[in-house]
């Protein structure tokens, strides 16, 4: 069988709960958490390459921006869990990734669109590098391995944009950012302290993720204004269940954090399914998330801080709102799975009466 790029982004999403669970582990389980995201990380790279050579599909389309944010989900989340980084870094990431596909929503369905900026298209790279640059400085704080590692990187780019330069007489902006990132992050490793290092790749990281959705902010919030209070509805219910988990994650038990990336990552991917759903015409379930699942959700923190205190109501919270998620996942994908079949059973048919 052909190994094509769905194969690739689905083992990236079914293997990263691995080095998810071993970055909680002793110095050598962090290492070989850190070596597990960089090859993952890597299949991005080459899923990438794989759909441009073979052709990219109506699945793949669906499913490597969520496993990209998936993969954002479980190596920041930890970063804020080991109190790395303070939420306030961590938090408008994750704001802004949800915000992007609610604005796409909304552009589309008054036929609009929202062109994918250069910025936009290596944020997510940047992201995952910077993320592991962070968990290098944190684990190596004599910052040796943090500096090897960038200046072997540099030099590898460096021979690489001469080969290009000599052969093509330009460098791609691209290679410009990343020749410049690469600078810039080893004068930071060489010249501060590693507290400062990590608050320096979390902003730098921050400032490069708020910049890249600007653009879809500046054209999807009108959009979203002009369709009324019950878009505007829409799109805080698409924001409350995984930021509220989020924000409310330092106050719950340090066990209950797997929760919260249960939580973000299963909105990701029902928020892709949801965004699917609308453009192929399918049923759209997110009145369900509206309607039911927010109102019980909220149901059990609000009475259950007042009644029985945070200590009690907010793991009971976290608990019910992964149930929750994970049931209007699978809903979600059931959909999906029905409309995949009927087009596989539509086009089987029309090839056998040909």
């Amino acid at each position: 069988m052909k190994i094509r790029a769905n194969h690739l982004t689905v083992l990236r999403i079914i293997l990263l709960p691995l080095p998810y669970f071993l970055v909680y582990g002793d110095i050598r389980a962090k290492i070989a958490a850190l070596a597990g995201f960089t090859l993952l990380g890597l299949t991005d790279y080459l899923d990438g390459l794989m759909a441009r050579r073979d052709g990219s599909t109506p699945l793949g389309k669906l499913l490597d921006p969520i496993a990209d944010k998936i993969f954002i989900a479980v190596t920041l989340i930890p970063l804020v869990d080991f109190g790395i980084l303070p939420l306030w870094i961590i938090w408008p990431i994750f704001l802004r990734e949800f915000l992007v596909t609610e604005f796409r929503r909304f552009c589309t369905a008054s036929r609009k669109q929202l062109r994918v900026t250069e910025l936009a298209k290596i944020k997510t790279t940047l992201q995952m590098i910077g993320a592991g640059l962070i968990f290098m400085t944190d684990m190596f704080p004599d910052k040796t391995v943090l500096i090897a590692f960038l200046s072997g990187a540099l030099l590898a780019t460096l021979f690489l944009a001469a080969v290009l330069y000599w052969r093509n007489g330009h460098l791609s902006t691209r290679l410009q950012t990343a020749l410049g990132l690469l600078v810039f992050g080893l004068a930071v490793g060489l010249l501060l302290r590693p507290p400062h290092i990590i608050i320096t790749y979390g902003l730098v990281m921050l400032g490069i993720t708020l910049v890249s959705g600007s653009q879809y902010f500046i054209i999807g919030l009108p959009e979203c204004l002009r369709q009324g209070l019950p878009a505007l509805g829409r799109l805080i219910a698409s924001l409350m269940l995984p930021l509220l988990s989020l924000a409310l994650m330092p106050l719950a038990p340090k066990e209950l954090s797997g929760l919260v990336v249960l939580i973000v990552a299963f909105e990701f991917g029902s928020q892709g399914l949801d965004m699917w759903a609308m453009q192929a015409g399918e049923i759209d379930i997110s009145w369900i998330k509206r309607r039911i699942l927010i109102p019980v959700a909220l149901l059990s923190l609000v009475p259950g801080c007042v009644f029985y205190g945070f200590e009690t109501a907010i793991p009971a919270f976290l608990w019910i709102t992964t149930g929750l998620c994970i049931c209007y996942t699978v809903a979600n994908i059931w959909i999906y799975w029905r409309a995949a079949c009927k087009t596989h059973n539509l086009v089987k048919g029309q090839g056998t009466r040909k």
